[in-house]
């Protein structure tokens, strides 16, 4: 870990076990990977330090006006979901400041990481760095068109919740491929947390998993009706 965090070093690394005892593994996490995953990744290196103290808490966390990192529960359970492979691909988009991103990289055997804003690009770069993490390719441009020029890919995870899912995003899986996101159409509460699979070349399922409070997804948010 970075020399900077190690004089509360010990106090981080209790407070993953905490999460994980408290958070994850009660809400069904079982792969003990991915649960070892949770244990390994520094989720305070991702965050502004001035909210390092309240980043184990299961809450989504501002890390930027517009932008959040994901409660770990329901970013655990949606990754367990996708069933992530020692050979799969996968894609994230909106990977903001790289955590969610650093977690799958444990998991699979390249994430390519899809991110519109420079600056949070940057960030989450430099933390991959430190963290010697180098299966991960970042890709800047728009997160509504995903990253077509990289794909097909076998699982790709949405980092926040959508009014939709484009069906170009779709259509960058494999057959067989995963993808999950949090959607909320215009006017709910809470978003159904939903897999979606490509059964076949135009054909996908869908099964909606669990209720969330995710934000939106910058650029993901319901489109406003104009009032004439």
């Amino acid at each position: 870990m970075d020399s900077a965090l190690n004089p509360t070093e010990d106090s981080f690394q209790m407070a993953r076990q905490a999460m994980i005892d408290s958070q994850i593994h009660p809400m069904g996490v079982v792969s003990e990977k991915l649960l070892a995953t949770f244990a390994d990744v520094p989720r305070e290196m991702f965050v502004p330090e001035a909210l390092q103290h309240i980043c184990y808490c299961d809450e989504d966390v501002q890390v930027t006006p517009g932008r959040y990192m994901m409660e770990p529960s329901v970013l655990a359970r949606m990754i367990q979901a996708l069933k992530p492979q020692t050979n799969h691909v996968a894609l994230t988009i909106g990977s903001g400041t790289g955590y969610n991103t650093a977690i799958l990289s444990h998991l699979v055997s390249t994430v390519v990481a899809l991110e519109e804003d420079m600056e949070l690009v940057k960030q989450a770069q430099s933390i991959w760095d430190k963290l010697s993490y180098c299966n991960i390719v970042a890709v800047t441009g728009p997160q509504g068109e995903g990253a077509p020029v990289n794909a097909p890919y076998d699982i790709i995870m949405m980092n926040g919740s959508v009014a939709e899912i484009p069906l170009e995003i779709k259509q960058q899986l494999n057959i067989g491929g995963r993808l999950v996101a949090p959607i909320k159409p215009d006017g709910r509460m809470m978003a159904q947390v939903t897999l979606v699979e490509r059964v076949k070349e135009d054909v996908f399922s869908d099964v909606v998993l669990f209720d969330s409070g995710t934000p939106y997804l910058k650029g993901f948010e319901p489109e406003k009706e104009f009032v004439f």
